[in-house]
């Protein structure tokens, strides 16, 4: 063991259990949301029948933003996730810097309680919203206390499932086109012109690069400097093909003025007869809900774990059980995802709010992926995803560019108090960790190490 960089190095683990297929569907679940059921109609009210264009630049603007993460998970294993290669890369300020603002971002949980809950009361109205909320967030909680290899077999499980249902949606409803969705021509593609356009892409961009967090895997991977970006990379086909296909459906079957602003379940209506709706209800848009709930809780408990061992929170925080699981940290992620819900938080107010949260720790990332070739020059030759140093870099400022874009969007769809609050939230967070950073009891212990195993 030897400290560098106020970083202690440590020898890496054994290699972890997770397979190339368990990181794919835990990247596609993850990401495959409330968004693709609930964007639609709002992006079709913003640009017409250009929607599902919007989503495929939106896809395509998600990875060049993300392209960097690729690079740096092929090169080095992280058992934090964003936490593990900001420590490594960019010392301790930097990692302090994100232990507690990244710890703010959990409340997602309660966002895919709400949609849960709404969706399952649409269906079945005797079981109270709230109800179906909690009981959903209460019972990935448990698979998630029953260890990572549980919950990935789950989220394969739901994942194909929603995969199918999407994927027959899609089938179904090119049979019963009636607009003219390809011809760029029409009045109706894009009425509110370029603006409208660029509306609905940064509308959509923030639901289609959530698989950024699958570095938070590279603990448990088997092969991670392999599989994790793999799985990183072949999400954006199958967001290509779902996404835009669903979307097509969207504006392609109603007219454009019956699906402005509605939700996909309008057209789901239409082209499904009452049993297949429900069946497609639940296969679709209830498994997407329930895949990204389940990933979740891994997504945001690797991190928090990792930052409460280097002592940025109390150590017990990041007690495991007999099966591995950070059963403190899942319980507390589980209860402040029940705070919206038993509050009637607003959805939107939290998925916006999130939002800039996360363009906001994109700008520490950079910093930190701007360290790779000089502090890992030997594990970033032998990538199989190496490119010359000059890509990488155009690579690392064009990612920054494109989330300083993402943040300042954010920022105007909130109300100015709201905008306001959040920023002076991050400020805080961010100020923590620079102050704590000082703190000589903080040892952090490098969880970012080159994979010998590939």
């Amino acid at each position: 063991m030897s400290e560098q960089n106020n970083v202690i190095r440590t020898e890496a683990p054994a290699p972890g259990t997770l397979k190339k297929s368990d990181l794919y569907a835990i990247s596609l679940g993850y990401v495959i949301g409330a968004g693709i059921v609930t964007l639609v109609g709002p992006a079709i009210a913003l640009t017409g029948m250009s929607a599902w264009l919007a989503y495929f630049v939106a896809i395509i603007f998600g990875f060049i933003i993300n392209l960097p993460a690729v690079f740096v998970t092929s090169s080095l294993r992280m058992a934090g996730g964003p936490y593990s290669m900001l420590a490594g890369l960019g010392g301790k300020r930097l990692a302090g810097m994100y232990a507690l603002t990244f710890l703010t971002t959990v409340i997602n949980m309660g966002g895919f309680g709400i949609a849960i809950g709404w969706y399952v009361n649409t269906l079945w109205p005797f079981i109270p919203a709230k109800a179906a909320g909690i009981a959903a967030i209460t019972f990935f909680y448990l698979v998630n206390l029953m260890g990572v290899d549980i919950m990935a077999k789950v989220q394969k499980a739901m994942t194909w499932i929603l995969l199918a249902a999407f994927g027959l949606f899609i089938v179904k409803g090119f049979t019963g086109l009636n607009n003219p969705v390809f011809d760029f021509s029409n009045p109706e593609f894009m009425p509110n012109g370029i603006q409208g356009f660029i509306s609905a892409v940064f509308l959509y961009v923030v639901s289609t690069n959530g698989y950024l967090m699958t570095m938070s895997y590279g603990k448990v991977a088997k092969k991670a400097t392999r599989d994790i970006p793999w799985a990183m990379l072949m999400c954006v086909p199958t967001f290509i093909v779902v996404y835009c296909g669903v979307t097509i459906v969207g504006a392609g079957v109603l007219p454009i003025e019956q699906m402005a602003g509605k939700p996909l379940t309008v057209v789901a209506n239409v082209i499904w007869n009452p049993f297949m709706f429900v069946l497609f209800m639940v296969g679709g848009p209830f498994m997407a809900l329930t895949s990204t709930m389940n990933s979740a809780y891994g997504n945001n408990c690797f991190p928090v774990a990792q930052s409460a061992k280097d002592g940025w929170l109390p150590k017990w925080v990041a007690k495991q059980n007999g099966r591995g699981a950070y059963y403190v940290i899942l319980t507390i992620i589980w209860v402040i995802g029940l705070i919206p819900l038993l509050t009637g938080f607003d959805i939107n107010s939290i998925t916006r709010t999130l939002s800039i949260f996360f363009a906001g720790l994109s700008f520490l990332y950079t910093f930190a992926y701007w360290q790779l070739p000089k502090k890992y020059p030997e594990a970033w030759k032998k990538s199989k995803l190496h490119v010359p140093d000059g890509v990488y870099y155009a690579s690392v400022i064009v990612g920054f560019i494109g989330w300083a874009a993402v943040f300042v969007y954010s920022l105007k769809c909130l109300p100015v108090s709201v905008a306001v609050i959040t920023v002076l939230v991050y400020v805080g967070c961010v100020s923590y960790g620079v102050i704590r950073s000082k703190d000589e009891r903080i040892k952090v212990e490098t969880s970012m190490w080159e994979d010998t195993e590939e």
